[in-house]
């Protein structure tokens, strides 16, 4: 009966979670609600190894996109907590890619493996992605779903591993398109 009971519990949490509109997910989750759900703007960089990626092969995927510098310390402080956020969906179509805002390989490697970050660095050497995004400060993140649409955003540290991020990304990570 009890073991019943638990899974009644369960099924009409996930019920909850599930029925509840990704916007108020989002501002739990102390995020920026983004009006209208947009494609998020399409840019291709290459990461620490040379290699171009480009957001849009990331369709699928749920990304955190994150602009940030080395020299930014309200930036190494939500870092750890990305990099336990990237750790614990390691094995869910989820990606982290940290944006180097105007910072070449040369300073951006050795703050990565000093820090021992394992999730994606990106090097927007020239800005002109932070600038396609209109940054207004460093750290700033945008949460882009499975489809490929921006569905909040953020200025400034974020607590990355909490119970409200949580529950954002496993809803977001239940749409179909994902994986």
């Amino acid at each position: 009966m009890r073991v019943l009971m638990m899974w009644l519990v369960i099924l009409m949490y996930g019920q909850t979670v599930m029925a509840a509109p990704i916007a108020s997910l989002v501002q739990a989750a102390g995020l920026r609600v983004v009006d209208e759900p947009q494609p998020a703007a399409d840019f291709q960089l290459p990461d620490l190894n040379e290699q171009p990626l480009r957001l849009q092969d990331q369709r699928g995927k749920v990304v955190l996109l994150n602009f940030w510098a080395t020299w930014c310390a309200p930036c190494l402080q939500e870092m750890p907590l990305m990099d336990q956020l990237a750790q614990t969906l390691r094995e869910r179509p989820f990606a982290i890619w940290a944006v180097a805002m105007q910072e070449d390989r040369d300073q951006v490697a050795p703050f990565m493996n000093k820090h021992q970050f394992q999730f994606t660095a990106l090097l927007d050497r020239d800005g002109a992605v932070s600038t396609r995004y209109k940054l207004r400060g460093l750290p700033t993140t945008y949460l882009i779903d499975c489809r490929g649409n921006t569905v909040g955003w953020s200025l400034g540290p974020q607590e990355w591993t909490s119970d409200a991020v949580r529950t954002l990304l496993t809803t977001l990570l239940s749409d179909p398109d994902c994986g």
